[in-house]
């Protein structure tokens, strides 16, 4: 099968090769235990003790492209994956095989996290631990899209940021995957939507998050954003700081944070640096954020808590996935440059079968 593979360290357009490999298959999983790093040989270091039973073989249509495409390739990603490994962590197609609590999906379309080294820029992947029968409403793209950014976000505005009606949420990196979402999930809580975005030429991101709801768009390219968040809430500061974002700007960021308020970090874009301790002098609250780490059983509730939200609020129409454009397989590594410079906004899809 076809398959864009990662053997070196560097950025995503050089590092990443097309090559022709061999599927993944329930054979190739026997051995293997699953880690916050992917799948990894038994005995290896944060390996689970116990075979991973939550899997099946997908023949993938489309597959979305993210930021962790890019982080993996440079070397920055927070868990290190070995390589070499097949680029990609979520797509849709049709299950082929799986684990026999699973069995009941072969032959039908899911969309899925596909977790390394078997991710979705293949032929074939291995979907794992999030995997959603898809009903025929949804378009490949919108499906290829829609499954880490909406749990992620949902993880990170309702769950864990406890988003509440009333309250004015500023969404960093608000034009990415992640962001668009939590810009959408923000407002289904009846909060106010403030919209951090960098300019870009090739791309309007601020009309992309007006779309989605967004009701303030700050460019941190022309203005320094706490002051211009100090202006929007008339001095007192927001509520919440869901941050996808995180880097040197962080701490700097909380001087818009009003006392008792929550800066969530949920993303690694400006990369992960040391917390400057200082923040508990204005009593606010950092909320860790992630969908790993958490025992198999409550992965799964969680799993369908938030799914059963999102599928109420895509049939209320509060909620869409954001593909924003769909390229051939061969187009990839330009893509993947596009995203390392932030020159995209919501979701770049791969139509594998090209």
């Amino acid at each position: 099968m076809r398959a864009w593979r990662v053997h070196d360290v560097g950025e995503p357009d050089r590092v990443i090769t097309m090559e022709d490999v061999a599927p993944p298959d329930a054979g190739a999983l026997r051995g293997l235990r699953m880690s916050l790093a992917g799948w990894v040989p038994e005995g290896a270091p944060g390996a689970a003790s116990e075979p991973h039973e939550d899997w099946v073989v997908i023949d993938v249509a489309m597959a979305a492209l993210s930021l962790p495409d890019v982080t993996m390739a440079r070397g920055t990603y927070p868990v290190p994956v070995s390589r070499p490994y097949t680029s990609g962590q979520e797509g849709v197609g049709v299950v082929t095989d799986a684990a026999p609590r699973h069995r009941h999906l072969v032959g039908r379309r899911v969309a899925a996290c596909m977790i390394q080294p078997f991710g979705s820029l293949a032929d074939v992947a291995v979907g794992v631990g999030m995997i959603v029968a898809v009903s025929d409403a949804m378009p490949d793209a919108d499906a290829a899209a829609f499954l880490i950014p909406a749990h992620t976000g949902y993880h990170a505005v309702v769950r864990r940021g406890s988003v509440t009606d009333g309250e004015i949420v500023a969404v960093t990196g608000a034009a990415g995957a992640l962001g668009s979402a939590c810009i959408q999930l923000a407002k289904a809580r009846g909060a106010t939507a403030v919209a951090v975005v960098g300019a870009s030429g090739e791309v309007d991101k601020a009309a992309h998050c007006r779309e989605l709801g967004a009701d303030v768009v700050i460019d941190h390219t022309r203005v320094d954003v706490p002051d211009a968040l100090l202006r929007e809430t008339d001095g007192r500061g927001v509520d919440v700081i869901v941050d996808p974002v995180q880097g040197a700007a962080a701490a700097e960021l909380r001087r818009a944070l009003r006392v008792g308020g929550r800066h969530v970090l949920c993303g690694h874009a400006g990369g992960l640096i040391p917390i400057d301790p200082h923040f508990y002098l204005r009593n606010h609250t950092l909320v860790g954020v992630t969908l790993g780490g958490y025992p198999p059983d409550e992965m799964r509730r969680m799993h369908e808590e938030t799914q059963t939200a999102l599928d109420a609020m895509l049939a209320a129409g509060t909620y869409r996935s954001t593909p924003t454009r769909v390229i051939g397989f061969d187009d990839v590594p330009t893509a993947l440059a596009d995203i390392a410079a932030r020159r995209s906004a919501g979701r770049i899809v791969v139509d594998i079968r090209s």
